[in-house]
């Protein structure tokens, strides 16, 4: 909507969508990011704005509508600016009133533009140690040289930055020159397949616990949760549950073989999600599992490790069949209530979807006959 709005504003055209752009500006949604320098919220504002911006007639016209209030947006005007390079915009974004602050010079970080953080720097712009986690994270490695080099801030957030996104070299770069790095930096590694980022931060003495085994495991990564394993890392007492709450069945085969022990809910999460073989193997190698298995698996409308719960012995109730009366899986009710399984007909009737109770209905009545 960003570009065709503000084309229409400047023609005094499509004013309707103009409407909405600024309706979208007046209260911007708050512009968080996580931990390491990934959005945790994605914003349409900043989108719309830095299409905006990057034409002037349109910057200007936005600007001369008394109409908005604006302060709301600068913060991500001028971050969504810096980011895309335009620093004479920058520089006419601060001319009528839109400040800077750590943001812009988050922004220029963020988007590789070297030369707009230079020229912010040069004119006072703020920065912190989270400019240089956003140029980490980026795998932005001049720019970080020169936020370093220049006196910014870093800390243990840059590592693990690098680290969770994969670039080895700025990991490289910001160890060797004396940025602290922790327990994260592992953990973010193993928690995005990046193995080569593992090894170089275990090799070079960055400490690690069970959450890197965790979070391998959790996303399938199998080389990083046997080189983490292989060389001394805990096992984290969920990582057979998550590898089978994902569906990682060589990840979960590994772990167990080699010593991570069951975690009461790992059939109930491999059977919530449909994860049959994860089931298969769990039960076959002495994985407890009790009536929740059998109730996850009916209330997401897995059938088939629904059946292979009953037909192994898994123990059942009333849950099973209210849950899949719930979510609207005739099919599993069905199969429940011929194979025996408890069920409460006046309940399952008043939560059922329309399917269901007119099922159950006919059900009653052949039943009653």
């Amino acid at each position: 909507m960003g570009h065709y709005a503000f084309v229409g504003a400047v023609n005094k055209q499509m004013n309707q969508l103009y409407k909405e752009f600024c309706d979208s500006v007046k209260n911007p949604p708050n512009v968080k990011y996580s931990k390491y320098g990934a959005k945790s919220q994605a914003t349409t504002t900043d989108t719309l704005c830095g299409v905006a911006f990057a034409n002037m007639a349109c910057a200007e016209y936005w600007n001369s509508d008394n109409s908005e209030d604006k302060g709301p947006c600068s913060q991500v005007v001028c971050s969504t600016i810096a980011k895309l390079g335009s620093f004479h915009l920058l520089l006419w974004a601060r001319e009528k009133g839109h400040q800077w602050d750590v943001w812009t010079s988050h922004g220029a970080a963020q988007g590789g533009q070297l030369e707009t953080l230079k020229s912010l720097h040069r004119y006072g712009c703020p920065w912190n140690p989270d400019t240089c986690k956003f140029a980490a994270a980026s795998g932005n490695l001049k720019v970080l040289k020169y936020a370093h080099e220049n006196g910014c801030p870093w800390d243990k957030c840059t590592c693990a930055a690098a680290a969770k996104n994969g670039h080895l070299d700025v990991l490289k770069y910001a160890h060797e020159n004396g940025c602290a790095w922790h327990k994260g930096t592992c953990k973010g590694a193993a928690a995005f397949g990046n193995l080569e980022v593992l090894k170089y931060a275990h090799q070079n003495g960055c400490p690690w616990d069970k959450l890197t085994c965790l979070r391998a495991a959790k996303n399938g990564h199998f080389e990083c949760l046997k080189y983490a394993h292989e060389n001394g890392c805990a096992w984290h007492k969920a990582t057979c549950k998550v590898a089978a709450e994902n569906g990682h069945f060589d990840v979960l085969k590994y772990a167990h073989e080699n010593g991570s022990q069951w975690h009461a809910d790992t059939c109930c999460c491999a059977s919530r999600n449909g994860h049959l073989e994860c089931l298969k193997y769990a039960h076959e190698n002495s994985c407890p599992w009790d009536e929740e298995t059998c109730c996850f698996a009916a209330e997401n409308g897995h059938l088939a490790c629904l059946k292979y719960a009953h037909e192994n012995g898994c123990p059942w109730d009333q849950s099973t069949c209210s849950n899949a009366a719930h979510k609207g899986h005739l099919e599993i009710l069905e199969y429940a209530i011929e194979n025996g399984c408890p069920w409460d007909g006046d309940y399952v009737l008043s939560i059922g979807t329309s399917q269901v109770k007119a099922w159950v209905q006919d059900f009653k009545t052949q039943s009653n006959a």
